[in-house]
């Protein structure tokens, strides 16, 4: 017969919680770079070029500078969310914060896609500007949004 020197552990009610609380918190980090990053991914793929020369040559512009916009809003996502992740009365928040930058990178995408480009020049320039700009206000947006919510982390009694 074997013996152990520890008793069977079971995992009290707190235990349950906060492993509940970590994974609703890994879920909803996960949620908000994912769409951070098809976000980047469409802008990138889907935005008009840059057109410029008389040969009308294609920049894919957005596609160079979507990425380190991206990359920031994701930083700012991470930091916002790792001061939510001590307390799981802040779940709401850290659940408004992925939602937010979710539609926030959502618009983004619908503006630089779609919007027109602006034709200049007699060798009819054309220049993306919400394809370059939409992926920096989002970010920047993102980056507000993470303000907010620490915010709203002090007014629970978070400091």
């Amino acid at each position: 017969m074997m013996t152990t020197s520890q008793a069977n552990h079971h995992p009290t009610l707190k235990d349950r919680r906060t492993t509940t609380t970590d994974l609703s918190w890994m879920l909803w980090t996960t949620i908000g770079i994912g769409g951070i990053w098809i976000a980047v991914l469409l802008i990138s793929l889907l935005a008009p070029d840059l057109v410029s020369g008389s040969q009308q040559e294609h920049l894919p512009v957005a596609a160079f500078t979507s990425w380190f916009w991206g990359a920031a809003g994701t930083m700012v996502l991470l930091w916002a969310m790792g001061r939510l992740r001590s307390s799981a009365s802040w779940q709401p928040i850290w659940i408004g914060l992925s939602v937010a930058t979710l539609g926030i990178w959502a618009l983004a995408t619908i503006l630089a896609i779609t919007l027109p480009v602006m034709v200049t020049g007699t060798d009819p320039t054309q220049i993306p500007f919400a394809a370059i700009f939409a992926p920096v206000a989002a970010a920047m947006l993102t980056a507000l949004a993470g303000v907010v919510t620490n915010v709203f982390r002090q007014d629970l009694g978070g400091g």
